[in-house]
């Protein structure tokens, strides 16, 4: 309540916080306590020159001096105005005559108020000239200022009841009157004076007409005081505000200043309206008095408060509307306002430089420099944004002057308009966003392109995140799968693969996600058919070196593997017989002779030819003797174990390889069943034939050299064996 005065003022904002956080140099400090003492001093006097009986003062100006002093300066140097503030109290009562008793009771319950008032406007509100903290500041002050007078005046009134010069209602009423009111008049215009500092004698050039006003109140004031007659008090109230008005809170000071000290000195000496009311004494007319010096007080000070907060306010919307000009005029963007007809209310000078035009020559609605095909979703969202509010943003193009077409994408929203009330205007900047628009089209372009050869490629093409989330699979991964690929996008690689195939493909994942490019081939069946892929994980790095995932290549080689297969059967197998040809037997005596040597174990080598088989050809045909060789083959292969293996060596010649035997009788149980099968005739298609077969047996205990060496012990134990006469077998066995 005492400091709402300055509430909006930026300036006394500024000053007090100057004041409060500014240090002073101790000669500094000691001129201000000495004139703030002096101060004290002299309201003291006054407001005890103008006690009446009773102990009355009509207002108690030191306290409310005080504490706009300890309000507006820093707590550094409150000690040093309390002490000084306390001696001039009881210094200037001791001079009235008061006892030293009373004196010191007096000063320090007058000393204490102004304490309590101020510290608690500083500690629980803190700066108090914040417009922010109006209601606050009111709150505190109002409670302050009733609990601080109520308690110094106990105090006061208990000293001098103690001593027996007064009751204690007798001083506790009048205190506490005269204490408010100083606190409230003189604390608020202390804090007000303290900000504006030489602003309070009005701006330059105006300080006259101030002077002016400020003598007409007191012409006013006097004329109304001098005179017992009339109840003119109304009078005072027009020269005040006229001052308020012009002059704001330097007219506020100066007029209640002048108004209070010229009615307290006329009521005192026995003049004035109060005196035209019957039957009260001079206790009554000094609170009467009081009522009066608090209503021109807080007539004028809202009026101070209100002017200058719309004067802040109109400066700082000025200032609001020429930031707004300077960055609508200067922005690059295209800055519009629409009213509703269509007409453009302002449109920013970048329009030349974005679109050739003058903004005046885009006045009017100007739906002919829009690109046809966007008139209509133009037009609609406009409709909608007058129709239901909010923003939104609309992309479309307009013509340049040159004759091409520019993107623009405005961020329009809806604001009440200013110059009809209750209409509504549409405000958005726009940005020329041709490169952008045409970009996004090469990448669209690009991605459908991307798409199209990604699709029809016989591969999978995926990209996976580094959650493992399918970000991206293309026609042929949905094709194989038997799935729409869009369905699958967001989705887990663990809910999208069965459980074994996703374990299996797990440590790639891993590597590819800890930034290695790794290629592997499986083999996966989907739907009953089987595949062989061969996949390649590369890993999505930006340019930071952090992985954002991985690429998949997964192509199809099944029919590749197929292809491999039916190369490896023709290069290791008879096309005829469908044995093991040289080239097999070759690697597997090898090993087989390998085998030998770590286990110590015998192994027989069978070494067979079709007797009399040139006759066969040249008497029957090759057909024919194709005919012999493969029913021989397949005889062959009926009277072997499943651990054996027989190849044909070329033409007629066939052998067969027996491992895990101790003993010859092993291989020419074999023997015996080739050469018994062979009783049975071979049915050729034009006749059947009797064929023979002569076999020779390599039995060796010992360990063999070489394949070679093998061979050559079995073919010479055939060439004994058609010595014979063919149609048997003979054995050579190697011991050592």
């Amino acid at each position: 309540m005492m400091v709402a005065g300055v509430r909006g003022y930026a300036s006394a904002h500024a000053a007090v916080n100057s004041l409060q956080t500014n240090p002073v140099g101790p000669l500094a400090s000691l001129a201000r306590a000495s004139a703030l003492g002096a101060v004290v001093a002299l309201s003291c006097w006054v407001s005890i020159l103008t006690r009446q009986p009773g102990s009355l003062s009509p207002v108690w100006i030191a306290s409310g001096v005080l504490a706009g002093v300890l309000i507006t300066s820093a707590r550094s140097t409150w000690p040093g105005y309390l002490l000084v503030a306390f001696a001039a109290n009881v210094l200037v009562r001791v001079l009235y005559a008061d006892t030293w008793p009373v004196a010191l009771g007096r000063g320090f319950a007058s000393t204490l108020d102004a304490f309590l008032v101020a510290f608690a406007l500083v500690h629980y509100v803190g700066d108090v000239t914040n417009p922010a903290r109006v209601k606050r500041v009111a709150y505190i002050a109002i409670a302050s200022t009733i609990g601080a007078t109520a308690l110094s005046g106990a105090i006061a009134a208990g000293v001098q009841a103690g001593f027996g010069t007064s009751s204690f209602g007798s001083v506790f009423k009048p205190w506490f009157a005269s204490h408010t009111l100083g606190m409230v008049i003189f604390a608020t215009l202390t804090v007000v004076a303290r900000a504006q500092r030489m602003r309070l004698l009005g701006a330059p050039g105006h300080r006259i007409e101030l002077a002016l006003s400020v003598v007409l109140t007191a012409l006013t004031t006097y004329a109304v005081f001098a005179q017992s007659r009339y109840p003119l008090l109304f009078l005072v109230f027009p020269p005040l505000l006229f001052g308020a008005f012009r002059h704001r809170f330097s007219g506020v000071v100066f007029g209640v200043t002048i108004v209070s000290a010229i009615a307290i000195v006329e009521t005192i000496a026995g003049n004035g309206p109060f005196q035209l009311t019957p039957n009260i004494g001079s206790t009554e007319r000094i609170l009467l008095l009081q009522v009066f010096i608090a209503s021109t007080c807080m007539l004028a000070l809202p009026v101070a408060i209100m002017l200058t907060e719309r004067m802040f306010l109109a400066r700082r919307l000025r200032e609001s509307e020429r930031q707004y000009r300077i960055l609508a005029d200067y922005s690059r963007d295209l800055v519009v306002r629409i009213a509703a007809d269509g007409r453009r209310l302002y449109v920013s000078p970048s329009a030349t430089d974005m679109l050739g035009w003058d903004p005046g020559e885009f006045a009017g609605p100007r739906m002919d420099l829009v690109h046809p095909d966007d008139i209509a979703p133009l037009t609609r969202a406009l409709q909608d944004l007058f129709a239901t509010g909010g923003s939104s943003t609309i992309t479309y193009r307009v013509r340049h002057k040159d004759g091409h077409y520019v993107w623009i994408e405005a961020h329009a929203q809806r604001v009440p308009g200013n110059e009809n009330s209750g209409e509504q205007e549409i405000i958005y900047s726009g940005r020329d966003v041709t490169q952008r628009i045409e970009a996004e089209r090469a990448l669209a372009e690009n991605q459908r392109r991307l798409r199209a050869i990604t699709d029809n490629m016989p591969a999978f093409v995926v990209h996976v995140d580094t959650e493992e989330r399918y970000t991206f699979a293309n026609a042929y991964t949905g094709m194989v799968m038997a799935v729409d690929p869009a369905t699958i996008i967001g989705k887990r690689l663990r809910d999208v693969l069965d459980a074994p195939y996703y374990h299996e493909i797990k440590p790639h994942v891993d590597a590819a996600l800890s930034g290695r490019t790794v290629t592997f081939e499986i083999e996966r069946d989907f739907h009953g058919k089987n595949f062989c892929f061969q996949s390649t994980y590369v890993p999505d790095v930006d340019n930071g070196g952090i992985v954002h995932g991985f690429y998949v290549m997964s192509s199809d080689i099944s029919q590749l593997k197929r292809t491999e297969q039916e190369l490896s059967l023709l290069a290791r197998y008879d096309s005829l017989t469908g044995l093991a040809n040289r080239f097999h037997f070759n690697e597997r005596v090898v090993m087989a002779i390998a085998r030998q040597r770590r286990s110590l174990r015998p192994l027989a080598l069978l070494y067979l030819d079709i007797d009399r088989f040139k006759q066969i050809n040249d008497r029957h045909g090759h057909a024919v003797g194709d005919v012999v060789l493969r029913e021989f083959a397949q005889r062959l292969k009926d009277s072997l174990r499943e651990t054996d293996f027989a190849a044909r060596l070329g033409g007629d010649e066939f052998i067969v390889l027996v491992e895990d035997v101790d003993t010859p009788e092993v291989p020419e149980l074999i023997a015996s069943r080739l050469l018994a099968a062979m009783q049975h005739g071979i049915a050729t298609g034009t006749a059947e034939l009797h064929v023979t077969t002569s076999i020779g047996i390599a039995f060796c205990r010992r360990v063999i050299v070489s394949q070679d060496e093998l061979l050559q012990i079995a073919d010479a134990t055939l060439y004994k064996a058609k010595a014979a006469g063919r149609n048997t077998c003979r054995t050579a066995i190697v011991e050592s």
